[in-house]
């Protein structure tokens, strides 16, 4: 996916508690996170990088892709979110 591409995904989320998987290109997680707004919190990796930390930068650019799973709660999300990080064991986290 191209980063405009992306940009147009995130902005079309749902306001709604969950977590993202980041993948590069070869479709390997590289990042997972919770959120208790999907839409603005992946929506701020695809708008300016300035306030970003230069691991930040490195990892969006390496983003080909995400995928989202909405929870009940932010609670829920925390819970799913180091479940995944444990099983997946991302670059970025």
């Amino acid at each position: 996916m191209t980063f405009d591409e992306l940009k147009e995904k995130a902005a079309s989320l749902p306001l709604a508690p969950g977590v993202y998987i980041m993948k590069d290109k070869t479709e390997t997680v590289i990042y997972v996170g919770k959120a208790q707004k999907l839409k603005n919190r992946v929506s701020q990796y695809f708008g300016s990088d300035t306030n970003h930390s230069e691991k930040v930068r490195q990892m969006v650019s390496n983003v080909n892709d995400f995928e989202y799973i909405i929870c009940d709660s932010e609670f829920e999300a925390l819970i799913l979110e180091c479940s995944l990080i444990k099983q997946h064991t991302p670059k970025y986290n």
